[in-house]
């Protein structure tokens, strides 16, 4: 029998890929440090409630990179997905629907209709590029075109950045921005349409990529921390991989995929000179991340039946208001709502107990404001704070094909996938997308 591909990693990029190789035939082997699938995107069950890693929505529902993928496999009904379309904004002035469309713009009731005509005039050509010119655009700040815009349409833009990057305008690239318009535009063939898994977060969908892989003859070994991958005369030879502190075993291959991020494993994986030094100092800028406070919320009682709400403007703290029992009531006990609140934050604001206790308050506050049964409505809340929600890398100059590149000249059997590497997309669309791109070449060696 052939050596086996190791993939390290089983998150969405190392699902995605090896499933992608099983079903294709190869000899596939999952190498995962932790005791469950799913990587960063692994949930977690808290007082009888399924609580995310972040808010795990799947953008462009059906023109996603992962449903893409699913469908290819001929196993996208195994996946149950509710669709997240009652989002809205809310201002000073109230509740205002979220627009889905181009058209919609002009019923945005949140900004003036002057504005609203500027707007569409401002999206309309982005919407219409193709998404080669969106590469001319990677190194330019999106805040380039919003800059002089009123403040209700920039509290517009900061809410479409919230629900597709998990971050604020100022972080994102235009060439990335522009992406988002053109897949959600129903004229290039792109949806406006969210889903979330019904059995929330996912891991729904990286159990049925596990499920998958076993079934065509594949190997997910979990609690399996690789050390180093042994590269010997530009090849790859094999991986050290440990199960327990004082044991350590050698696995022979000629195929090694990293599905974590690569600034990561450049330094951790490999022994000296055997990576350019140069190549790894470029890689290394790309350690940017998101940074957000978010609360779990607990209620007893409904106290909206919206799916998502932004909060625009200076004065919230908040950014986004999730309920995720109104997606998918599976989330939680009967008789009991989840929702989740969310905010970008400096990374160092991560690791301050009292800054974090302050913007928890604050969020609260707010909520309240919006939602006078709010208080006496909460059971319990769980606040977190993360430095890696989106290990991709949204500024501008280091998007798409800036990113990590899927193989290294000169290592044969070496390739990397996951959000981190050459793709676009948000998050666990963009491991997908990687996986889309890289998959083709990883077979292309495993024929050869």
């Amino acid at each position: 029998m052939s050596l086996p591909t190791i993939v390290i990693g089983a998150g969405v990029g190392g699902l995605t890929t090896g499933a992608m190789l099983a079903n294709n035939g190869h000899n596939v082997m999952i190498l995962e440090k932790s005791s469950k699938l799913g990587g960063r995107t692994a949930a977690m069950e808290y007082k009888n409630h399924i609580l995310d890693n972040g808010f795990h929505i799947m953008p462009f529902y059906k023109k996603s990179a992962i449903f893409t993928i699913l469908k290819n496999l001929g196993i996208e009904s195994r996946l149950k997905l509710a669709k997240v379309d009652d989002i809205a904004f809310y201002a000073e002035t109230g509740f205002h629907i979220y627009p889905k469309g181009m058209v919609d713009l002009l019923k945005l009731s949140l900004i003036p209709f002057k504005s609203r005509v500027r707007l569409l005039k401002l999206l309309l050509p982005l919407a219409f590029s193709s998404i080669e010119k969106t590469e001319l655009w990677d190194e330019i700040p999106l805040t380039k075109i919003t800059s002089d815009l009123d403040a209700d349409t920039n509290a517009f833009f900061e809410a479409v950045c919230m629900l597709a990057f998990a971050d604020t305008a100022d972080h994102i690239s235009l060439g990335e921005f522009a992406r988002t318009i053109i897949r959600a535009n129903p004229f290039k063939g792109g949806t406006s349409e969210f889903a979330y898994p019904d059995g929330g977060g996912y891991d729904s969908i990286c159990k049925v990529l596990g499920e998958f892989i076993l079934e065509k003859k594949g190997e997910i070994h979990t609690k399996q921390s690789v050390k180093k991958v042994i590269v010997e005369n530009s090849k790859v030879t094999g991986v050290v991989v440990s199960d327990s502190p004082n044991s350590e075993k050698f696995i022979e291959t000629n195929s090694v995929v990293i599905s974590y991020p690569a600034y990561t494993a450049l330094n951790q994986l490999f022994d000296e000179n055997v990576i350019d030094k140069k190549f790894v100092q470029k890689i290394d800028k790309l350690n940017k991340t998101t940074s957000v406070v978010e609360v779990h919320f607990a209620l007893n009682s409904q106290i909206d039946t919206r799916q998502v709400v932004f909060p625009v403007g200076d004065n919230y703290v908040t950014k986004g208001i999730f309920f995720i029992s109104n997606i998918t009531p599976s989330v939680s006990p009967k008789g009991e709502h989840l929702i989740i609140a969310g905010t970008p934050v400096l990374p160092s604001e991560t690791e301050d107990p009292e800054k974090i206790k302050s913007i928890v308050s604050k969020m609260k506050q707010e909520i309240s404001s919006i939602y006078p049964t709010f208080d006496s409505s909460l059971l319990w809340e769980r606040p977190m704070a993360w430095k890696l929600v989106e290990s991709v890398v949204k500024e501008p100059g280091k998007v798409w094909k800036s990113k990590m590149p899927h193989q290294i000249p000169g290592i044969d059997g070496l390739f990397f996938v996951g959000d981190s590497t050459v793709s676009y997309g948000i998050g666990t669309d963009s491991a997908a997308h990687s996986s889309i791109l890289c998959a083709p070449k990883i077979e292309s060696f495993l024929n050869s």
